[in-house]
């Protein structure tokens, strides 16, 4: 068996996590956006002691959910370009945004892209 037919399913073992990681990524974001415009929409009914850094925790946690968005999305789109064999450094950026979103399925799918890099199309290995 040659090196390139054991490697075939790393590309798509990567992809998958990559999609996987990011969807679960966007699915935590979304909570995280849920629960600030819970707290919010009932500041009044909670006892805070300090408003001011009731407002600038919420702040925080807005910016969190924004930022866990963008490499979520990112993760999904090279997901699908390793699951096609294509653009090899855009599945590599998306597995390097899965490590944001997941350590341990971002750290897989990273390997998985990086062992299965001859399998994507020669002409497009750039980003």
């Amino acid at each position: 068996m040659s090196n390139s037919s054991s490697s075939r399913w790393m590309p798509t073992a990567g992809g998958v996590l990559n999609i996987v990681t990011g969807v679960l990524g966007l699915i935590g974001g979304k909570a995280c956006a849920i629960i600030c415009a819970v707290l919010q929409s009932n500041k009044s009914n909670i006892d805070i002691e300090d408003p001011e850094a009731f407002t600038f925790m919420i702040a925080i946690l807005w910016i969190a959910c924004a930022i866990t968005f963008i490499p979520s999305i990112i993760s999904i789109i090279g997901g699908v370009f390793a699951i096609q064999r294509k653009k090899w450094g855009w599945a590599l950026a998306g597995s390097i945004c899965a490590i944001l979103c997941s350590t341990i399925t971002g750290v897989l799918a990273l390997i998985f892209i990086v062992m299965g890099k001859k399998e994507f199309s020669a002409q497009e290995n750039d980003i």
